[in-house]
């Protein structure tokens, strides 16, 4: 599992240091990347591969396996796991008395609380989507809970503008209400892949036991991962094959090789992006 820093949070570092922030900034982000980890432990002990986490400037993002595929309560614990994590900083630090120990504790019960909100992409999301699934489609239980998280969002960056139009200088809250926004039509976008990754899992047994065949797709390193996933049909399996420049085959992929990665990447990802 390896931490990588995004050019906008090392330029936010530059900035806070430069303004005289340094020590608050510092405190929320070891605070949100804590947080962070502990997702990615809660994953590595139930045996999903987490590939690393991304550092932002106003909080981090676990890149992990899709955990779909593994049924809900892994995705339910995960979840759970990391407003667990900043609950047990904040008692801790609960204890101490000093500047430094209430600036922890106010911090990280606040993002306890802040992430219990049921909306995506928030961990309470997540929390409650697997709750749903007992009774809606995955789908559905996605769109109710995006919907959820824009209407935040929108409220959040709303509260902001009350403070600008009452005297107090702050963008804090429209950047994290952003944050929030983009998260959501992420996981909205998303939804309907990680559907087909569930079914593809299913297809793969079904086609197993009766004998269909299995279709070779040939791409190269540059190929769309969204383009190859428009190829896959419900009555045959794709072999995908990467060729190098010379036609060479770099390596084999399956459905779920190239779902995974469309998943833990993004809309725009191609095939060299996941070997």
């Amino acid at each position: 599992m390896r931490i990588k820093m995004n050019i906008s949070f090392i330029l936010f570092l530059f900035i806070s240091f430069y303004l005289g922030y340094i020590k608050i900034i510092s405190i929320i982000l070891i605070s949100v990347l804590i947080h962070e980890l502990g997702h990615g432990i809660a994953a590595k002990i139930l045996g999903i591969n987490v590939m690393e986490i991304q550092l932002f400037p106003f909080g981090a993002i676990a890149i992990m396996e899709n955990i779909i595929k593994y049924g809900g309560i892994e995705e339910l614990i995960i979840a759970s796991v990391g407003p667990i994590t900043s609950l047990i900083i904040a008692l801790v630090f609960f204890q101490f008395e000093g500047n430094f120990s209430d600036l922890v504790f106010k911090y990280n019960f606040a993002l306890f609380l802040f992430n219990l909100i049921p909306a995506l992409p928030l961990d309470g999301g997540r929390i409650l989507r697997n709750i749903l699934l007992l009774r809606l489609s995955y789908k559905r239980a996605t769109k109710i809970l995006t919907i959820c998280g824009k209407v935040l969002a929108i409220l959040i960056v709303l509260f902001n503008t009350y403070l600008l139009i009452i005297g107090i200088t702050t963008l804090s809250y429209i950047i994290t209400g952003i944050f929030v926004f983009i998260g959501a039509i992420k996981e909205e976008r998303n939804c309907s892949y990680v559907y087909l990754l569930s079914r593809n899992n299913k297809k793969k047994r079904v086609l197993k036991r009766k004998g269909r065949g299995i279709r070779l797709l040939t791409v190269s390193k540059a190929t769309d991962l969204k383009s190859i996933i428009e190829q896959f049909s419900p009555m045959n399996i794709c072999i995908i094959r990467v060729l190098d420049e010379r036609g060479g085959i770099l390596k084999e992929l399956s459905e779920a090789d190239i779902l995974d990665g469309f998943l833990a990447k993004d809309y725009y990802s191609k095939v060299k992006d996941i070997l």
